[in-house]
């Protein structure tokens, strides 16, 4: 498979767990009554996890729910700074990007508050 081929695969795949975190009720869902620019509350694992974005990398482990299954969260959160063996549970403003290149995604996310840090 192709460097490109390979980026928008792994694009439509993260709209699509996107879009199943949106069906827990805590992402952005529009259907909702939600949309961009909403805050969304995070709850970050304490390790991050080898995975493969457009290129090998660390993915933080992030549920939408408290009791929710961990999922992999391929993007940054601006102005979070995670810190290994220390679970987090972050409020996160989500906003769309109007015209994302081909290999990143549509969305960003940024750090409204620490709700609380755990050591693991």
């Amino acid at each position: 498979m192709g460097a490109s081929r390979r980026a928008l695969w792994l694009a439509a795949v993260g709209l699509v767990s996107l879009g199943l975190v949106a069906c827990s009720g805590s992402a952005p869902d529009e259907s909702a009554g939600e949309s961009a620019g909403d805050v969304v509350r995070m709850w970050v694992g304490p390790e991050r996890v080898d995975c493969v974005g457009v290129a090998p990398m660390e993915c933080l482990q992030v549920a939408y729910a408290e009791d929710a299954e961990p999922q992999l969260f391929y993007d940054e959160i601006a102005g979070f700074e995670h810190q290994e063996g220390t679970a987090y549970v972050l409020d996160v403003r989500v906003d769309e990007v109007a015209d994302p290149p081909a290999d990143a995604s549509s969305l960003t996310y940024t750090l409204v508050t620490v709700v609380s840090e755990t050591p693991a």
